[in-house]
């Protein structure tokens, strides 16, 4: 991360004050009072243990954490794996090209070998948009496999670059590949980023697979990218939004986006949530809200009192 040179201290200081937390409670079992004290002061260093431990008191997450010491900006490298992994789910030519600068400006810098892997797959989709010539991008994709097949084990920033490059590979190596992409995230069920790039890998193979004509085998994969698309449920809270939309221009008097909830009921059905469906028909000003069956004039006394 950039700035990793700053002290965390003060952060920790400020963080723990916002909160209303006291030096004791945070440093709790786990170190003496004077111990932490000195973490914050920035004459100590925090273990990773002792880290991590003042985290959880503080209730706060690892990324947070980083995120609030840069100032609530992510750090130079950070930022390029944040760009790469929206690759998985909106790739185009204008977000390689934005990967691209980042990463060359960072590798003048210093070396890092992940971010020359992901300049080396971008390279090679900035190939696929402009030039549609797969050689030339397989060439691109060649330099990343080198290091990634020496590999013992894929963490999540190599299973990323690996679904990037996998047109390098025929569809039957491909299929082995994914499906030891698939059961190794099994492992990061509870991360949000896994099913997105889960589908991402998906549907990378099913295009090599179509392309090689391997219709069945195809169905295949994509049932499971049917799955766990639905699984992702978004489509769920915008067809939630649509319909709160039409009820309240409706009541406003404004009929200028007609077909709002015929739009979510389609969404539905898409979805096979027929139990969401149902509902909206039901009573679409009431869907999806758990207060719906309280009485309104208590709720409208709790809202008065609770200002």
């Amino acid at each position: 991360m950039s700035g990793i040179n700053i002290p965390i201290g003060s952060t920790l200081k400020k963080i723990r004050e916002n909160k209303g937390y006291t030096q004791k409670e945070i440093s709790d079992h786990t170190m003496a009072r004077s111990t932490y004290t000195k973490f914050e002061n920035d004459d100590i260093t925090p273990t990773l243990s002792k880290y991590l431990a003042i985290l959880d008191h503080m209730d706060m997450s690892h990324e947070e954490f980083i995120y609030l010491l840069n100032d609530f900006e992510l750090g130079q490298k950070e930022t390029i794996l944040y760009l790469f992994k929206q690759l998985d789910k909106n790739p185009t030519l204008e977000l390689v090209y934005e990967i691209i600068e980042k990463g060359e400006t960072l590798v003048q810098e210093r070396y890092d070998q992940l971010i020359l892997d992901i300049l080396n797959a971008c390279r090679g989709y900035a190939v696929l948009f402009e030039e549609q010539n797969l050689t030339k991008a397989k060439d691109y994709a060649q330099e990343v496999w080198k290091r990634m097949e020496t590999l013992d084990k894929w963490y999540l920033a190599e299973l990323h670059i690996l679904n990037s490059i996998l047109y390098l590979f025929d569809s039957d190596t491909a299929a082995l590949l994914t499906e030891r992409a698939l059961e190794t995230l099994t492992q990061y069920q509870h991360l949000e980023e896994v099913r997105n790039l889960k589908v991402s890998f998906l549907l990378h193979l099913t295009n090599l697979l179509m392309m090689d004509q391997k219709y069945e085998q195809s169905l295949f994969y994509i049932k499971q990218m049917e799955t766990e698309s639905a699984r992702m449920d978004y489509a769920v809270m915008l067809a939630t939004a649509l319909v709160r939309k039409e009820v309240c221009m409706e009541k406003i008097g404004d009929k200028s986006e007609p077909g709002l909830i015929d739009r979510a009921v389609r969404i539905f059905d898409s979805l096979n949530k027929q139990n969401l469906k149902e509902l909206v028909l039901k009573d679409p000003e009431n869907f999806l809200n758990l207060y719906s069956n309280y009485p309104f004039n208590e709720v409208q006394s709790e809202l008065s009192t609770s200002c």
